[in-house]
């Protein structure tokens, strides 16, 4: 061998050492996260290539609900998750998750729907919602939101039939023509208001707080707190990419869509991007789960509320204090660190 070729063959070694070297560097956070559209923030931090320069592997691994992944906890199966708010308080009070962040505010995204004809009678006469028969996810964020406005319509949950469904299965009953209204959250309802069908009552409009949130095991937090910091630098970095430009956005979410096996119009997929876009920044998490003047976050106060949700129908006994599972120390270092 020339002394050309020994050092190409020298480069090319100490090439591949560096490459093994850096593949090897990459720290494991195991992250679970949902196919809904809050979890595209993982998956576009992963695709383009924020975990890698942050140093983390994330072995992420996606779930159609947060249900699964609250019952993962308890085999500490994983590190740092994202989760509905409900979700989060069950896990918060039983299996001590710490809340991280706060990626989205969406009590607008979430939706009691009707055909048209129904929902203008309601509108007219709340007291004809007496017997509605309502598809919802029960226990989750659209449940909570469904008995929001029924209170503010006057009406109690007794006094409608309640059919358990999950998003696909409620979606494809109602268009059946089965049942009076369907709770649902994107991209549910943008697929629901395409068929002509009509918005009675969202969130924001009964006053709900709903939101999705980043959670860490209460070990994983306490053992590596420098993980969690970098984990929140690289969703960071994500969702101001994808606030940026809507057009790659909406080219990234295709590629996110056709990974999690889902279809939709164009008309659905530019709604569902419009609700990807609202991810809030980090600096704007840590006004929603820190309060200067010595008054509940909008974090515990929605945790709270929804506490008294699950207590209402008998999933806890009391509502426990949730201050000390929301630490905002961690969004602070990460927007503080380089």
């Amino acid at each position: 061998m020339n002394r050309t070729a020994r050092l190409v063959s020298i480069a090319l070694a100490l090439a591949g050492l560096a490459i093994s070297h850096n593949a090897m560097a990459l720290e494991k956070v195991r992250t679970y996260t949902q196919t809904n559209y809050p979890g595209f923030v993982q998956f576009a931090a992963k695709e383009l290539g924020l975990f890698a320069k942050h140093g983390i592997d994330p072995e992420l691994r996606f779930f159609p609900s947060g249900a699964p992944i609250v019952q993962a906890a308890a085999a500490k199966e994983w590190d740092i998750a994202f989760l509905g708010a409900p979700p989060a308080v069950i896990g918060s009070s039983t299996l001590g998750m710490v809340t991280i962040g706060m990626i989205y505010n969406e009590s607008a995204q979430h939706m009691l729907i009707g055909r048209p004809s129904y929902v203008t009678a309601a509108l007219a006469n709340p007291g004809s919602l007496k017997g509605a028969k309502i598809f919802v996810t029960t226990l989750s964020t659209g449940h909570f939101m469904t008995e929001a406005c029924l209170r503010k319509l006057g009406i109690g949950v007794n006094d409608v039939s309640i059919i358990p469904s999950d998003q696909t299965a409620s979606v494809s009953a109602f268009a059946t023509g089965q049942g009076d209204l369907v709770q649902a959250w994107p991209p549910y309802t943008a697929a629901l208001l395409e068929r002509g069908n009509q918005v009675l009552c969202d969130g924001a409009q009964a006053g709900a707080k709903i939101a999705t949130v980043w959670v860490s095991t209460r070990a994983f937090a306490a053992k590596r707190p420098d993980l969690v910091v970098k984990w929140l630098q690289a969703n960071g970095e994500a969702v101001d990419w994808i606030r940026q430009d809507s057009a790659r956005t909406t080219e990234m979410y295709r590629r996110f869509m056709a990974f999690a096996g889902q279809t939709s119009s164009e008309e659905t997929l530019e709604k569902t991007v419009r609700s990807v876009m609202t991810a809030e920044p980090l600096k704007e998490q840590v006004k929603y789960m820190t309060a200067s003047d010595g008054s509940n976050s909008f974090m515990a106060d929605m945790y709270e509320s929804i506490g008294l949700f699950f207590v209402r129908n008998g999933r806890l006994k009391e509502v426990p204090d949730f201050r000390p599972f929301i630490d905002a120390s961690f969004l602070q270092r990460a927007i503080r660190q380089p």
